[in-house]
């Protein structure tokens, strides 16, 4: 059984560098692999996957899941009507503080910033220049950084975000209305939600990583992206996805003690009914050159 992981679909690929590693995939792409799904796999929902796994019943051949991360609104715009045209249950996992806020995820803050800067030069602490010369250079300065951002505590990465945001003097919170970068709306997500085809689910507050955090601050956020989306479109989620896919021993007991069934990991790979819920193997299809897993002529 394979677990596809989108995080975005978009009507047109971008003519810019924005959107580089291919989060978001073409709307024309999008509907190519879903229409081949559909006449060739057995595609289950996330309540399917948990029943089976956890009864030992054994996957029918060629069994797919689809799930989307994050939260963006061409998810419920443009990705939503496809699905329900070809009946495909799917889930989505938010992350609750983003939803009808004019915020940006912090990984795109770094694209935003370095990719539009007038600047040649971005220094990260004392020593660690990156060249900004050109499109190349800028690239590789975001991928290097969002790396370097993912090693440190939150405290850590929202000082180097604040100095990237100071010393590129972009207005990055003008780009939010761009389709790769907008969030979605609560009345957005409670309409599909009218579907029972649709899911949602917990991705932490903000997409901070969970590892990074203290268990006493791991947990509250784990409680709190519960609450608010209960709050919000009176559903009480039973799954969650770790930001990044990274997850320890301590993350998993907390999400178990907050009645959280699975979590799936940022790993490629098959699961079958041995596979462990909370280490369910995912495709982040199209992201950093992760390919669709089934070949279509």
């Amino acid at each position: 059984m394979k677990i596809l992981c989108y995080h975005g679909i978009i009507n047109k690929k971008k003519k810019s560098a924005a959107n580089f590693a291919l989060k978001h995939i073409e709307k024309k792409t999008f509907i190519k692999q879903i229409k081949y799904l559909k006449k060739n796999t057995n595609i289950i929902s996330m309540d399917e996957v948990c029943y089976n796994i956890s009864n030992k019943i054994k996957f029918k051949k060629n069994s797919v899941c689809i799930t989307f991360d994050d939260g963006f609104e061409n998810n419920f715009k443009i990705a939503c009507p496809i699905l329900k045209k070809y009946k495909i249950p799917t889930i989505f996992y938010l992350c609750p503080k983003i939803i009808s806020k004019k915020y940006f995820f912090w990984v795109d803050i770094i694209e935003i910033c370095l990719l539009n800067t007038k600047q040649k030069v971005i220094t990260i602490g004392k020593n660690n220049k990156y060249i900004l010369n050109n499109i190349k250079n800028r690239k590789k300065a975001v991928t290097k950084i969002k790396k370097y951002c993912k090693s440190i505590d939150d405290s850590k990465k929202n000082k180097v975000i604040k100095s990237i945001i100071a010393q590129s003097k972009v207005n990055y919170k003008s780009y939010i209305n761009q389709d790769i970068y907008k969030p979605a709306s609560w009345s957005q997500i409670k309409k599909v939600l009218n579907s029972n085809l649709f899911q949602i689910g917990g991705h932490s507050l903000l997409h901070s990583l969970l590892t990074k955090k203290s268990k006493t601050q791991m947990t509250k956020d784990i409680k709190e992206t519960i609450n608010i989306i209960k709050k919000k479109t009176n559903v009480r989620v039973k799954y969650f996805s770790y930001p990044e896919g990274r997850f320890n021993k301590s993350i998993i007991n907390a999400m178990k003690n907050n009645k959280i069934l699975s979590s799936p990991i940022a790993t490629s790979g098959t699961n079958s009914v041995n596979t462990n819920l909370f280490k369910l193997k995912r495709y982040m299809v199209g992201f950093s050159g992760t390919k669709f897993p089934f070949s279509i002529s």
